[in-house]
């Protein structure tokens, strides 16, 4: 029982002294507690080990994240080689459970025991008792080396770390580490747990703002296109077609050469004809009743366009306006 309890105390405090992580991970500690008290007092050179209770108590102004969940933050960002530190810190919870100056008197208490025996044995001569003393004695000179090394070890770790040896007994230096990992580990997961909370959010955020450019950005394209149809319909002209075609079939149909045979003054698709009538008799032949249609010599159209039909002006005396050829001029 005894031997278990001594080598916790001997490889706690082994560990402790010698791990470099803690270290600079109250290094980091005293660096933070220098700048937050930097407007108060002047840079100090250590703290006490309690002082890492305190870390929880210290809290920001919105009082959702403490000092100790900074630390893990800013370690967990710059330094994280440091963030497993409490890896190099073996059997201390065990450490912190035993009363190391118990185990020094128990101690003790088997060796004045052992030396009764040896005055018992020497004054009666008894086989059971040598028996037993020849195989007690090594153990319990095992023992009383390993409690002066244990007791070695943790004088030497207490004394590292600024304390008192008398004054700080294991059951209370070991403790403080053993809270200050389970407080680090916790506030580890209390920031992963924010952090994932804040992209949750984030995200949430980011859907709704994107749902909100998207009915802007229609709202926009919908006043665009208004406006382009009031533009549209105060710039509008309207375009009058021909009866035969479009105004575009009239250009195309002007442009292209008349083919071989083809009558020039029959009107083609898209270009826009004179009516036609029969051929009236000119005034200077009308009889009585009259206006008559004139007769048509044979192979002639029964209607001429009034556009290529000469017709002298009666009153135009025009000496060269020809005659209309009848009998009563």
């Amino acid at each position: 029982m005894l031997t278990p309890q001594l080598n916790a105390i001997i490889a706690a405090s082994a560990s402790v002294k010698s791990s470099q992580k803690l270290k600079r991970m109250l290094e980091i500690i005293l660096a933070l507690g220098n700048y937050m008290n930097s407007s108060k007092r002047g840079a100090v050179y250590g703290f006490k080990l309690q002082s890492l209770d305190l870390l929880l108590d210290t809290k920001s102004t919105d009082r959702k994240m403490t000092l100790l969940h900074f630390i893990a933050l800013t370690v967990r960002e710059k330094y994280p080689e440091l963030a497993t530190f409490w890896q190099e810190l073996h059997f201390v919870e065990k450490a912190a459970a035993v009363s190391l100056e118990n185990v020094l008197l128990d101690v003790k208490e088997l060796g004045r025991g052992m030396e009764l025996l040896r005055r018992e044995c020497g004054l009666h001569e008894s086989g059971v008792l040598r028996a037993f003393l020849a195989a007690s004695e090594g153990k319990l000179e095992r023992l009383q080396k390993d409690a002066r090394t244990a007791e070695d070890a943790y004088t030497a770790v207490v004394r590292y770390f600024g304390e008192s040896p008398k004054m700080t007994p294991p059951s209370v230096f070991f403790p403080v580490f053993v809270r200050f990992i389970r407080c680090y580990k916790d506030a580890e997961q209390e920031n992963e747990a924010r952090k994932k909370q804040e992209e949750v959010m984030r995200e949430k955020l980011l859907a709704q703002e994107a749902k909100k450019q998207e009915k802007r950005n229609k709202w926009q394209q919908q006043e665009l296109i208004a406006e382009l149809r009031r533009r549209q319909a105060k710039d509008h002209r309207p375009v009058y077609e021909g009866k035969d075609g479009t105004i575009e079939d009239i250009i195309t149909a002007a442009a292209t050469p008349l083919s071989e045979g083809e009558d020039p003054g029959r009107p083609v698709r898209g270009e826009l004809a004179l009516p036609q009538f029969p051929l009236l008799t000119p005034l200077c032949c009308a009889g009585p009743r009259g206006l008559r249609p004139r007769q048509h010599r044979a192979g002639t159209s029964g209607v001429t366009d009034l556009a290529r039909v000469t017709v002298p002006s009666p009153i135009s005396g025009d000496p060269e306006a020809k005659s209309c050829g009848c009998s009563r001029g």
